[in-house]
């Protein structure tokens, strides 16, 4: 067996393209053993959960090693497809599993098939090792792919940042990544009366939704300190849980507003959003009333949410498009979560 000593493992944060991270610091006592590959570490646990890293040894430098371990069972992807992803990861220095969303502490990633895009969160680089896996027409959901590399060879370019996710510049890392589900094109067409403080939503002659009429409707309890939610569509997936990654569309309108303040249907491009208490992985951050109003609700429902100012941003606002003492009224499809 080879043996070498690991040099000095960086942990000061280094400009690099598209990434702005935040420093952790990472400790512990590495062996000076090494093995090539996977070799150096075993891997074990079950298909959506958080798998046991038993290394052997440090791991010699290379560039990327993936595997498919487990096929899954469900749906085929094909290109173009949106699949959220649950990961962990462990570093040879450690050996301890430092970055982790399948629990409620981080929020997994979004992965479109065939597509690859610069990375703007450490995450995003195993990610995307991740995706290089997945074969449009053939890979399906419920797959578990494993890996391992060293970071310093893999990402010379990156290598400072990965201690965001607790990886040192001269670790080696093994990752496990679950093919947890498919993004949705819309929601559930199984309608549900909804509840009598609700605006009306309004939709173009294709059903796009494009505004929130709530003329006629008296001005909710600005002292609220709780979000309310009533279901127009009711879906028929899992439920979204705290610490998920969850792909929605969207519209945001004031009570009185004459138009949306932010919507993403007309885009086209839906919107992953990390839900608390997530506060790393892939997705966006939102208000607290998005997180609490999302909590539970199944993949393939429309909903309608109300947020009092203390569960959206305060009395402040966010001027010039919402004032302090202003209503928010939100119309969320929920496509997917993991």
């Amino acid at each position: 067996m080879l043996l070498r000593r690991r040099p000095q493992r960086a942990l000061a944060l280094l400009a690099a393209p598209a990434l702005a991270l935040t420093l952790t610091a990472c400790g512990g006592s590495p062996s000076e053993d090494t093995e090539k590959g996977f070799d150096a570490v075993s891997i074990s646990g079950d298909v959506g959960s958080t798998p046991t890293f038993d290394w052997k040894g440090m791991l010699e430098p290379q560039k990327a090693e993936t595997k498919v371990v487990t096929e899954g069972d469900g749906t085929t992807l094909q290109k173009g497809d949106g699949v959220l992803v649950n990961i962990a990861i462990s570093n040879d220095y450690t050996q301890n599993v430092n970055y982790d969303t399948f629990g409620a502490d981080e929020a997994g990633v979004e992965i479109t098939v065939g597509q690859s895009a610069q990375p703007q969160k450490a995450i995003d680089l195993v990610a995307q090792l991740v995706a290089d896996q997945i074969e449009a027409g053939k890979t399906k959901i419920g797959t578990r792919i494993e890996g391992v590399a060293s970071v310093d060879q893999e990402w010379p370019d990156y290598a400072t940042n990965l201690v965001d996710i607790g990886v040192g510049n001269k670790d080696g890392i093994a990752f496990v990544a679950d093919l947890e589900s498919t993004v949705r094109s819309g929601p559930t067409p199984k309608p549900v009366h909804p509840a009598a403080w609700a605006p009306t939503l309004e939709k173009d002659d294709k059903g796009v939704p494009f505004g929130l009429d709530s003329s006629g409707l008296p001005k909710p309890d600005l002292k609220a300190k709780d979000v309310k939610v009533t279901t127009l569509l009711r879906g028929n997936g899992p439920k979204v849980a705290k610490g998920d990654i969850t792909v929605v569309n969207y519209l945001g309108q004031t009570w009185g507003g004459e138009e949306a303040f932010d919507e993403s249907y007309s885009k086209g491009q839906t919107l992953a959003v990390n839900i608390a208490p997530a506060t790393k992985g892939g997705g966006t951050t939102v208000i607290k009333g998005w997180s609490d109003a999302l909590v539970g609700v199944p993949v393939g429902s429309r909903i309608i949410v109300e947020v009092p100012p203390a569960e959206g941003y305060g009395s402040k606002g966010q001027p010039p498009t919402i004032n302090g003492d202003d209503i928010l009224y939100f119309v969320i499809d929920v496509l997917g979560t993991a």
